[in-house]
This record gives C-alpha cells, structure tokens and sequence, in this order.
C-alpha cells in the first residue's frame, strides 16, 4: 500500500467521481468493502481482498482511493450521510402525514438505522475509535441535534425563543449518536432492548428540558428588567 498521509477531509483522499459511471463504479467498491467488513471483520480487509470481491482490478481501486484507509473513510462517510439521509426521510414523512412527533419516534428511526449489518458497523466504529483525525471530522455533523431538539421540546409542551448554540448541538447529538455506536460496539443486545430506547428519549428530553427552562427564566428576567426601566 501507498505511505498513509494525515486525513484532513474525505476529498483529500477520495478522488469523488464526477460521471455516472465512476460513481456506480465507487458505490460498487463500497458495497464490496461491507460486504467484507460484515463477513471477515477488519482482519481481512485488504486492497487485494477488496479487488476480489468488488471484481475490479487493484489499479481500478487506486484510481479512486489512495489507499485502504481511503476506502473506509468513505464508507465512514457513506454511513453516516444515509443516515442523515433516513433520518430526514421519515421525519418529512410524519410531518406531511400529520403524525405529532416524539422524540421516541426520532430515536426509534435512528435505532432503525443501525439495525442492519452490525458487524460491518462495529468493524467501522472499532476503526474510527482508533483514529483521533476521525473522530474529529466525524464530529462536526451536529444536524441531528436541532432535529431532537425541535422535537422533544414541542413534545413536552415547552417552548424556546432561539435555536440551540454549537456546543448545545454537539453535546446533544454526540451524547446520542456515540451511546448508539458504543451500544453496538460492545453490548449489541441492548439495541433491541424497549429500555434502551425509553432510556434514550429521557436522556434526550431531560436536557432539553433543562434548555427550555433556563430559556424561559431568562426570558422572565429580560421582561422583568424591561417594566423596571419604564417605571423608573
């Protein structure tokens, strides 16, 4: 394999493809490398195995991937995007339908998400853990924790006057999204547990919950100092 380079984005190693046909060809070769990933695990996945099982030849590979690490980079980035891509397709769904949202029903379509291939999952999870650049670019995608928190607190009959800040988004999706991961990492059988679910949407409503409250008593505060400049 070529010498590993420091990872600082998914295009700097992965040369994305712009007709349809390199496209088809690179879902392929992910296809392949899950299909690895869920049947032989980290231990034997290798470029050569990878041109085996994908059909195309190890220069095809290199053509669009600098190396291994390259390839699971993108089905880091893969994963993570069809799951923001089943996320935001159900949640427009129930919305269109009517359907008043919970904040179980987002953890559920997220449990959801997770459900198939967790073997190739906890290959994925075992290889991004082991990679601090990684982890980091994974953690910049907080999208998930407006969508809980829009939900939770209009499901609790509560109220805010803003949107959550940066931290608040990175605390409560991160706080979600690794519970899950660590969840299938190391005790899958609690994936399928009511409790596991119910435990979720309380750790999720409990903080916004505490959002929604502290908003509401500064909103008090900024009103109450308002009436007391215009009686004085």
């Amino acid at each position: 394999m070529r010498q590993k380079k420091p990872i600082k984005s998914i295009k700097s190693i992965v040369r994305l493809p712009k007709q349809d046909r390199s496209r088809q060809t690179v879902e392929a070769i992910l296809e392949s490398a899950f299909q690895i990933l869920e049947t032989e695990g980290l231990e034997g996945f290798k470029v050569v195995r990878l041109a085996e099982r994908s059909g195309y030849s190890v220069g095809t590979l290199y053509q669009y991937f600098d190396n291994i690490d390259a390839v699971m980079m993108a089905l880091v980035d893969a994963e993570a995007e069809r799951q923001r891509q089943t996320l935001l397709a159900n949640f427009s769904d129930m919305a269109a339908q009517g359907v008043a949202q919970r904040t179980s029903d987002i953890v559920q379509i997220m449990l959801n998400a997770f459900s198939g291939r967790r073997a190739a999952q906890r290959a994925i999870i075992e290889w991004v853990l082991s990679r601090p650049e990684v982890r980091r670019i994974e953690g910049r995608n907080t999208f998930l924790g407006q969508i809980l928190a829009s939900v939770s607190i209009r499901s609790q009959g509560l109220s805010m006057s803003r949107l959550l800040t940066p931290i608040e988004m990175f605390i409560l999706s991160r706080s979600l999204m690794n519970t899950l991961r660590n969840a299938i990492w190391s005790e899958e059988y609690m994936m399928d547990s009511p409790q596991f679910a119910q435990g979720l949407a309380d750790l999720v409503d409990g903080f916004t919950y505490q959002l929604a409250k502290r908003d509401e008593a500064e909103r008090k505060a900024q009103e109450a100092q308002r009436l007391t400049r215009r009686e004085s």
